[in-house]
């Protein structure tokens, strides 16, 4: 196994929030518009399309993993993707309702937005709070020359630690601590993503 990158594993988790809500609104929308409608026979089709595409999205995306994991470029593999789905009346539904794949494709297309939302508030939230905290003194700067303000003042946890230094010099040593942050920060992002390709991998394969 090859040694995926951190922008590789950055982009993983970003992806996962718009494949989430693609999927969840697949998934719910297409299952709460068939049933209603299979009085009339429509739902029936509609029904199968939905099992198909929430079945589909999950292979794409354990395609997409898989090549993560081998430090390939992150999209599907071309095999099963570029089949189309073909309706034959009850066989078609019946054959998707006996196959455990569908209801993973179910399972998978609804918990893939909750798990897609957390995946992306960290790959958003950690590098901008590593890196803010790594440009404290410039943002000290920016806040005494132009602002008048002392924007290291107030800091009760860096006063606390460090109460004899000026705010200048807690400045730094929070820049100090966004560095630790910084230098971590590709360990972290590689281990949620490979969190993120055990849930897809757990779902697809179960």
């Amino acid at each position: 196994m090859k040694k995926q990158s951190t922008l590789q594993s950055w982009t993983l988790l970003m992806l996962s929030l718009p494949k989430g809500i693609v999927a969840f609104v697949i998934a719910i929308t297409g299952i709460c518009v068939s049933l209603p409608l299979i009085i009339v026979w429509i739902g029936i089709p509609l029904l199968a399309a939905t099992l198909a595409a929430c079945s589909r999205m999950m292979k794409n995306e354990q395609s997409a993993v898989s090549n993560w994991i081998r430090d390939e470029e992150l999209k599907p593999e071309p095999a099963e993707a570029s089949v189309p789905f073909q309706w034959g009346g009850w066989r078609s539904l019946f054959s998707l309702l006996g196959q455990s794949q569908t209801y993973r494709g179910l399972l998978y297309s609804v918990a893939q937005l909750p798990i897609g939302i957390t995946g992306f508030t960290l790959a958003v939230v950690l590098p901008a709070t590593a890196f803010g905290i790594l440009l404290s003194p410039i943002a000290y700067w920016v806040s005494d020359r132009f602002f008048s303000f002392d924007l290291f003042s107030y800091d009760s946890s860096l006063l606390f630690l460090l109460p004899d230094l000026s705010s200048s010099e807690r400045s730094w040593a929070a820049a100090g601590i966004g560095l630790v942050m910084v230098l971590l920060l590709p360990l972290v992002l590689k281990g949620l993503g490979r969190l993120y390709a055990s849930w897809v991998q757990l779902v697809a394969r179960a």
